[in-house]
């Protein structure tokens, strides 16, 4: 199927510039790896309504909000100025790996939502955007990012395989995946 695959639904059927709330249980399951034990400043370039950003701010991480429906475009923006402890967000699929390299050079540590059948693009590998790819925190069920957002986090079971792809400058050797448990957050017929 190849590229003919990848072919999303027609735009005037997608939500304005891909938004989709990442689900608050995502998070909450980010937060319990530890990565973020040690950040203190994040920048959260995809902010839209704060469903990632709101639960680090309560974790005690000072977050930089951005958006680009608030007139911030993280890709075309000068960040020169700018240093963060990490950079952590669900970036639009489509300008995932752009989003890759330039975090790369504002944030010590880079944690994106993405999809592990990214690594079968041999671009990725020759181009070095797994340099620093320390860990990847795979989802074991399929996560619909067009659920509705809901408070208890729970989601319904969608298409792709996702997870949080974690870059870290200061880690060079091969990357190790971990598997996160999300049964508790599948949404079921008796959940309202």
């Amino acid at each position: 199927m190849g590229k003919a695959y990848a072919n999303r639904k027609k735009e005037e059927l997608r939500h304005k510039n891909d938004f989709y709330p990442t689900p608050k249980c995502l998070t909450w399951e980010l937060l319990k790896t530890g990565e973020l034990d040690d950040v203190h400043n994040a920048l959260e370039p995809c902010f839209g309504e704060g469903a990632i950003s709101n639960i680090l701010k309560e974790a005690g991480i000072l977050v930089t909000e951005r958006d680009i429906n608030q007139g911030n475009d993280f890709l075309k923006d000068d960040y020169s100025d700018e240093h963060y402890d990490a950079i952590v967000t669900n970036p639009p699929f489509d300008l995932w790996d752009k989003f890759v390299e330039k975090s790369k050079t504002i944030a010590d540590k880079v944690i994106l939502i993405g999809r592990t059948n990214y690594f079968g693009a041999h671009g990725r590998n020759v181009n070095g955007l797994w340099k620093h790819l320390k860990c990847v925190y795979i989802f074991d069920r399929q996560i619909s990012y067009e659920s509705e957002f809901r408070e208890d986090g729970k989601v319904k079971c969608g298409a792709l395989v996702t997870g949080w792809f974690v870059f870290d400058k200061e880690y060079n050797g091969d990357p190790t995946i971990k598997i996160l448990d999300m049964q508790q957050y599948i949404l079921n017929k008796n959940d309202n």
